[in-house]
């Protein structure tokens, strides 16, 4: 039989409106008596189970369950869990508040990764399409997201009999230098290792905090450069530098020091008669700053 491979989030929206919806849910917590342990808690098999699933950063799936029945009226939250092997769970980030939720394809790999123990790109393997089951955690959270002791519930167990991940695994993102230091290499895949072997990159000092950090040598003459954040060429969409368009700017340096602000795009930092040296490099994406030390 012809596997069927399922990409839109569109189509696993679309099936999630077969099921019946909880309950409409009220802004506030009633105070809950002594015997509030849930009961009834039910997870919808989805009719995509026995389908072809490929994950990817754009889809979604769909699930949906029946409200558990706390013997009051109250907000409810809920939470994703994952598992390879029926044994060992890994829950989502994403929290719900109703009875339905279109979880993230990107989500759900990266915690299939993590399940697998892959910790780095280099250890990842493609382990294709298997059974992966999901179930439901629900509890009742005060106001300071606290879960009130006594109120959580875990559903019942559902599989996606075919469902494969891909590499998602978290590290720390790389900002690429690219200049006339390193002789303007064009920001392609194909000359990572080129710009890996000539140290032209530095990186986030903590996971997804958008700051990064790194020395790197830079020739004498006339400096110019700006930064990548992917390696997908010249007109890739995210380059930073000091303005949007294409045109680099001339600045110096004060005492060995020069700070000022970076945004996306391709202009780049012009420094005329630099001495060469080590520059300590430190770019920082949300507060859109970049400061460089000449050692």
């Amino acid at each position: 039989m012809k596997a069927k491979y399922i990409l839109s989030s569109m189509l696993f929206a679309a099936f999630g409106m077969m099921f019946t919806s909880c309950d409409s849910d009220r802004d506030d917590n009633p105070t809950l008596g002594p015997n509030h342990t849930a009961t009834e808690f039910v997870v919808n098999q989805s009719p995509l189970a026995d389908q072809y699933i490929q994950l990817s950063p754009d889809n979604t799936v769909s699930l949906t369950w029946t409200q558990p029945n706390y013997g009051v009226n109250t907000v409810v939250n809920y939470k994703i869990q994952v598992s390879v092997d029926g044994a060992t769970w890994e829950q989502l980030e994403t929290s719900f508040i109703s009875c339905k939720a279109l979880i993230s394809g990107e989500e759900i790999a990266k915690a299939i990764c993590k399940l697998d123990g892959f910790k780095t790109e280099d250890e990842y393997q493609e382990m294709g399409f298997r059974q992966i089951s999901m179930r439901v955690i629900a509890n009742i959270q005060t106001t300071s997201s606290q879960v009130i002791p006594g109120t959580t519930i875990t559903s019942n167990v559902v599989t996606f009999n075919h469902m494969a991940a891909y590499c998602n695994i978290p590290s720390k993102a790389t900002l690429w230098v690219i200049g006339s230091c390193c002789g303007w290499p064009e920001p392609s895949a194909g000359n990572k290792q080129t710009l890996v072997d000539g140290n032209w990159f530095i990186m986030e000092t903590e996971i997804g905090n958008k700051v990064f950090k790194g020395s790197v040598e830079m020739p004498e003459g006339d400096l110019t450069f700006r930064f990548y954040g992917k390696l997908t060429g010249w007109d890739g969409g995210d380059s930073y530098g000091f303005i949007e368009d294409d045109t680099a700017t001339e600045f110096s340096f004060s005492d060995g020091v020069f700070k000022n602000t970076i945004k996306k795009g391709k202009g780049s930092y012009y420094f005329p008669g630099f001495p060469g040296g080590v520059l300590d490099i430190t770019v920082d994406l949300n507060k859109g700053t970049v400061e460089f030390v000449l050692q």
